[in-house]
């Protein structure tokens, strides 16, 4: 019989310290270029939510709990409550599954002293195949640059973007300012279509 956790919807909680966010970050995306539906605060917390209802939403939702745990995070009464709000479901019911993460020497919680953690190196393919294989019970499905190329023109890309090009974001910089507009050459009788991001200037052009 699958346990409680194999039967919930995937969806990883990340907890962390706001000193620790470019780290937080990187996790966050590498996670989602494996379909994985993550909670990360920068994400999922909007001007005017309440704080503390989102985070309690996304802790109940979760099936596995990401902490990032540092110097910096041992010091975070935000961090501690999370990990308390989850380590009774954790024991109780079997989810979500606790994967601590360390960023540097910080000896882990008592509570978490008999974990296996994963070891952060700074981002590297070993972390990302440790993490996800944690989390999916195998290794990414493809290499980190494959999929990270592939996670960008998803995001940049729309068929119906209202441009020819299926933009929707600047490949460049990643800024939604595109314009696009249309010109005829009439030397070569031609119909140009140009594009322009607004932001940081690039362009491109096709017939």
């Amino acid at each position: 019989m699958k346990n409680a956790s194999s039967q919930r919807e995937r969806q990883v909680f990340i907890s962390y310290n706001i000193a620790d966010k470019v780290t937080a970050t990187e996790i966050a995306l590498f996670l989602t270029t494996e379909s994985l539906n993550v909670w990360f605060d920068e994400w999922k917390i909007s001007a005017g939510d309440s704080i503390v209802q989102q985070i309690e939403s996304g802790l109940k939702d979760c099936s596995h709990f990401i902490i990032l745990w540092s110097c910096n995070s041992s010091k975070s009464k935000w961090v501690r409550k999370e990990l308390q709000s989850v380590l009774a479901s954790a024991i109780s019911n079997g989810y979500p599954k606790i994967i601590p993460i360390k960023l540097d020497n910080e000896p882990l919680p008592t509570l978490l002293a008999d974990i296996r953690y994963i070891s952060y190196h700074g981002g590297v393919e070993k972390d990302r195949n440790e993490i996800i294989s944690a989390i999916l019970g195998h290794a990414p499905s493809i290499n980190l640059i494959k999929a990270v190329v592939k996670k960008y023109h998803e995001l940049i890309s729309n068929s119906d973007a209202s441009n020819p090009f299926g933009l929707v974001a600047c490949p460049k910089c990643g800024s939604d300012r595109l314009k696009g507009f249309s010109q005829v050459d009439p030397e070569r009788d031609k119909l140009y279509n140009l594009i322009e991001c607004k932001e940081c200037g690039w362009n491109d052009w096709t017939q």
